[in-house]
């Protein structure tokens, strides 16, 4: 592109230089020389093509000055706006993408009051489980952030303290946890909130909502 322009600018010089030329010619031979009609004539035409260069040059600057502007917006510097970095993902396939939320286990589990390795299982739920949250969460005066479901084969707990990546929660957020029991949403504990974890005390398996909320409902069922 900067070729371009710099070729344009470079065809003005020499149509301007040639421009006067001409015209110092025009005025100092008296054989030969064109008629005053026919000078004129030629300067009007090269006005035009003067003017057409002109609009050219313009429009290649607009051009190369767009470019430059997605340049920087692209890279985030001079003032534009970053794109901010695609939430991690784990090695495996232990998530769930809801809605561009990524959801998964996002640190070591306590069973029964002591660390361990167990892992849990994440995966979508049903439709119409994820129908019933949305509907829970507008109850509650919320926002429904992710919908999973739990699961651990081989791993039997009455109390279980998981860490859950929510990508998107931030410091200061107030996230409430339901799990559906039966034909209710049950209100979880939930221990900590930090930016991207969800920390949750759980006592059985079964679909979570994570809902952002204004305060703690304490609506329950």
């Amino acid at each position: 592109m900067k070729r371009i322009l710099a070729l344009t600018l470079c065809c003005v010089i020499f149509i301007s230089s040639s421009l006067c030329a001409f015209a110092s010619e025009g005025s100092t031979n008296s054989e030969g020389s064109p008629s005053i009609g026919d000078v004129l004539r030629e300067l009007e035409e090269m006005k035009k093509q003067n003017a057409k260069y002109e609009k050219q040059i313009a429009a290649l600057t607009e051009a190369v000055k767009a470019k430059q502007t997605i340049i920087v917006n692209k890279g985030g510097g001079g003032g534009g706006k970053s794109t901010p970095a695609p939430a991690p993902t784990p090695s495996n396939s232990n998530y769930v993408n809801f809605g561009g939320t990524m959801t998964y286990q996002g640190g070591k589990i306590e069973i029964n009051g002591g660390r361990s390795n167990a892992t849990f299982t994440i995966t979508a739920p049903s439709s119409g489980v994820i129908s019933s949250a949305a509907n829970y969460a507008g109850k509650v005066g919320g926002t429904l952030l992710s919908c999973i479901a739990t699961s651990s084969p081989g791993v039997a707990f009455k109390t279980a303290k998981v860490n859950f990546y929510v990508a998107g929660v931030q410091n200061g957020d107030t996230i409430a946890v339901y799990q559906k029991q039966g034909n209710s949403w049950v209100q979880l504990p939930v221990t900590e909130v930090r930016q991207d974890h969800v920390v949750v005390s759980m006592t059985r398996h079964g679909e979570l909502a994570f809902v952002r909320v204004a305060a703690v409902a304490s609506i329950t069922g």
